[in-house]
């Protein structure tokens, strides 16, 4: 990618909106970088985007096998926050008792809003055969909600796609930024394949969007990506 004044070059580096700038000099690649210092929130159409697929994708991995929804008993609460507060405190709970029951119960949890404002959970689950009656059950001793459903999943393809629809349908809720977590032994462990070390011997912070800063600093140059946050500047052909 050629660097100009040109807007594409924003569309080709697909980065955060409000991203800020790292720049350091890789001793590894004997060559400039410039990394995107991204917002990493859910509301931003970029990172909220890639972080979705990010967790949709890990989510596969782990082969979960049914999706249970809880809900909350909005007459329990004067807010939604309240609700929030209290019922995301029970989960583990109910995880303990699921698994002194019917042993192994990891799960990934997304958290929802209705059209109202009150708050529910999906827990995408990786666990034996559990009656709803029993869930239902347990639920209603901890927040006084019996409203359970269960259902059934492909260990892959549903997955992936229940991880997207729910994440991704909604961008914003008030009172956190905290929309997913997981249990310690939800996802596979994964052998690190070193991936590229860049060996940054000095590294600069500079307030500017890496596009802009490309633009400005680096006119006439040829950058190549890296990953999705990091570009190096292409070193010109020795004669």
């Amino acid at each position: 990618m050629l660097v100009s004044s040109e807007k594409p070059l924003d569309l080709w580096m697909m980065t955060c909106p409000v991203a800020r700038t790292l720049e350091g000099y890789s001793q590894s690649l004997e060559t400039w970088v410039v990394i995107a210092n991204v917002c990493g929130r859910w509301g931003c159409p970029i990172c909220g985007r890639k972080k979705v697929q990010h967790y949709a994708r890990m989510v596969a991995d782990a082969e979960p096998n049914k999706l249970i929804t809880l809900t909350c008993n909005p007459s329990r609460y004067k807010t939604p926050r309240e609700a929030y507060d209290e019922t995301r405190r029970k989960i583990p709970a109910l995880s303990a008792r699921i698994r002194r029951l019917y042993g192994e119960f990891e799960f990934f949890r997304i958290l929802e809003i209705t059209k109202k404002g009150w708050p529910h959970y999906h827990l995408i689950t990786r666990s034996e055969y559990i009656p709803q009656a029993v869930l239902s059950d347990l639920w209603r001793e901890l927040v006084g909600a019996p409203i359970v459903d269960v259902r059934k999943m492909d260990r892959k393809t549903n997955a992936y796609w229940y991880v997207v629809k729910y994440l991704a349908k909604q961008r914003y809720i008030p009172w956190t930024d905290r929309r997913a977590s997981w249990t310690k032994k939800f996802f596979p462990k994964t052998k690190f394949d070193g991936g590229t070390t860049l060996d940054v011997a000095i590294m600069h912070f500079r307030n500017a969007h890496p596009a802009d800063h490309i633009r400005w600093c680096f006119e006439g140059s040829t950058f190549e990506r890296i990953s999705d946050s990091c570009w190096k500047k292409v070193p010109p052909e020795k004669d």
